[in-house]
């Protein structure tokens, strides 16, 4: 019997593994190609593709700030890829440091609250975690409490060791699987 599955995308920790993956393949691949709704069909095989959700901090635009106006340009057009991909799109925040970096606040704890909630409402049977932050392990656990499987999506080099060990599953992606879901220009 096929399960229900959410797949659950932290959005920048993904976007950067996939930009570390993207680099071991000859070409060059623009990352706002990728095809997330294949990708996820993908990953979850023959289970059931119930919901597929992105979080990510929303990047606000700063006049006169070239940076931030790029920053959110490209952002504005991943968010509509995703959405005509028929994937649920759920922003936190992103705030510029006094060092001119920029972090995310509350996206983790978003993830994790709606893994949760979703789990208490029986709203899948398996969940794929693609994310490498460890914050997220008592989630995994508190999601297997109501008897849902958690299988960790991550790549080998940057491996939360932390997920792997609370995982009921580790999938460990490579180069080669990934570039069929990257176009090349």
């Amino acid at each position: 019997m096929n399960k229900r599955a959410f797949v659950f995308i932290d959005g920048s920790n993904f976007y950067f593994k996939l930009k570390e993956l993207s680099l071991r393949l000859e070409g060059k691949y623009s990352l706002l190609n990728f095809d997330f709704r294949e990708f996820a069909e993908w990953l979850v095989g023959n289970n059931d593709l119930i919901e597929v959700r992105y979080y990510i901090g929303a990047v606000k635009r700063q006049l006169n700030n070239q940076k931030s106006e790029k920053m959110y340009a490209d952002q504005q057009k991943l968010i509509r890829k995703l959405q005509r991909q028929n994937i649920d799109v759920i922003l936190g925040r992103l705030i510029r440091h006094p060092d001119k970096t920029y972090h995310e606040k509350g996206v983790d704890v978003r993830l994790a609250v709606e893994m949760i909630r979703f789990a208490r409402k029986d709203k899948y049977d398996i969940a794929y975690l693609l994310s490498s932050d460890t914050d997220l392990a008592p989630a995994v656990e508190e999601v297997q409490a109501f008897s849902k499987t958690v299988q960790y999506v991550g790549i080998p080099k940057g491996q939360s060791y932390g997920l792997s060990s609370v995982a009921d599953d580790v999938r460990l992606l490579r180069a080669e699987e990934i570039k069929q879901f990257l176009e090349s220009h």
